[in-house]
């Protein structure tokens, strides 16, 4: 399901000016170091800084200037704007700009937010320089803010605001690392997968404990991709916990049990993943994006078509959003050409643009497959996408 439509960035990172438009499942493709990673984290910048402050999101990103797009001109400020379908069915639009300032430190220069129902009036403010300039009656706002805070963290509590923050704020980012999972853990609450998989035991308990469907999901998709595994299960170990792997052994009547210590990292980050896209949130309105970076890795070819059937499955519930060099992935008959953001970097510029008309022609004339123009490298970008950022942009 399809949460956050378009996304537009200015001087992000590497990203001097874009505008993407999202799918149920978008997956972006393109060189090492192009810019894919930086698409994505503009969107976990936004959750970092809604669930903790503008400040820390900064600070995790090692600050003001590494954040901003580096240039001949030096822009001093960068800006994120989402269009998005929410939850309840209304269309939103938030938008904030961020200045850098001499002493190292960020000003909130503009933010904007606009949720447009059923109801003739739309809810909207706008802060620009810290100053309140425009505030529909159904929110209640300061007249000024502090210049290095979020106004939509003041108002998340009032109604018009809440999903469109909740939404944003619990979008979850993976970058999978077994070795932080593959040693026991201290004991969490499970509520949901952290960024590199390391509180996966916990989220295993709770999946296992509370909402058997998606755990038999997660356990029949990794038997498929790792053969001789027969189950998984929670253990706690004392102080800490773990995952136990049922496996079948030649020559032996039962399956044998291992710790995650004694899996492959293939194993372990097959099972992150999968967990990632079947967890269940507490919030209704949490974990409904989700974002993985390159899902195959360390996994064997053969077994990326199962791997795409569980990206288009959590699809179905879920927005997700991919990056991926994988062939095999692409070859998948269910993904969609129209869904794939080709992400190319021109003398440091990153460009996003979705697949040229012959490539989605040949595709969809089944001609060639996907993954075969990746291998090829003729799998090309639209040079007439080109859309402008768009601070408040149009519902």
């Amino acid at each position: 399901m399809r949460f956050i439509s378009k996304v537009n960035l200015r001087y992000y990172k590497s990203i001097g000016s874009c505008s993407v438009d999202l799918s149920d499942l978008t997956v972006l493709v393109g060189p090492n170091g192009s810019g894919k990673s930086n698409f994505i984290d503009s969107l976990f910048f936004v959750s970092d800084a809604l669930n903790a402050t503008l400040d820390y999101a900064i600070r995790q990103r090692s600050g003001i200037n590494a954040v901003r797009k580096r240039s001949g001109g030096h822009p001093t400020n960068f800006a994120i704007s989402l269009r998005l379908h929410l939850p309840s069915g209304s269309n939103a639009i938030y938008s904030f700009q961020i200045g850098a300032e001499r002493d190292g430190g960020h000003s909130v220069l503009k933010e904007y937010m606009l949720v447009s129902s059923d109801e003739i009036i739309p809810s909207e403010f706008l802060y620009e320089n810290g100053k309140l300039k425009r505030c529909s009656s159904d929110i209640v706002l300061p007249p000024s803010v502090l210049g290095d805070r979020l106004a939509i963290q003041i108002a998340s509590g009032q109604e018009p605001v809440r999903e469109v923050f909740d939404v944003l704020s619990g979008a979850h980012f993976y970058n999978i690392y077994p070795e932080d999972f593959r040693l026991p853990q201290q004991h969490d609450n499970g509520d949901y997968l952290l960024r590199s998989g390391k509180n996966i035991a916990s989220v295993v308990r709770n999946l296992e404990n509370n909402y058997p469907e998606q755990f038999d999901r997660v356990r029949a998709y990794l038997r498929q991709i790792i053969e001789p595994l027969q189950g998984i299960s929670y253990r706690s170990l004392g102080p800490a916990e773990t995952i136990e792997f049922l496996q079948r052994v030649a020559g032996q009547k039962h399956s044998w049990k291992f710790f995650a210590s004694q899996m492959s990292d293939g194993t372990l980050r097959s099972l992150a993943i999968l967990v990632a896209l079947f967890q269940v949130n507490p919030s209704k309105e949490s974990g409904l994006v989700l974002g993985i970076e390159e899902p195959e890795a360390t996994i064997h070819p053969a077994a990326c078509a199962v791997l795409t059937d569980a990206l288009i499955e959590a699809s179905k519930s879920k927005q997700v959003i991919v990056t991926t060099h994988s062939p095999e992935l692409l070859e998948h008959p269910g993904l969609n050409i129209d869904d794939l953001r080709i992400v190319e970097s021109f003398d440091g510029d990153t460009r996003i643009s979705p697949a040229d008309p012959a490539s989605r022609r040949v595709v969809k004339e089944k001609l060639i497959s996907t993954g075969e123009l990746l291998r090829k490298n003729q799998l090309q970008p639209d040079v007439n996408y080109r859309e402008q950022f768009s601070f408040m942009d149009k519902l």
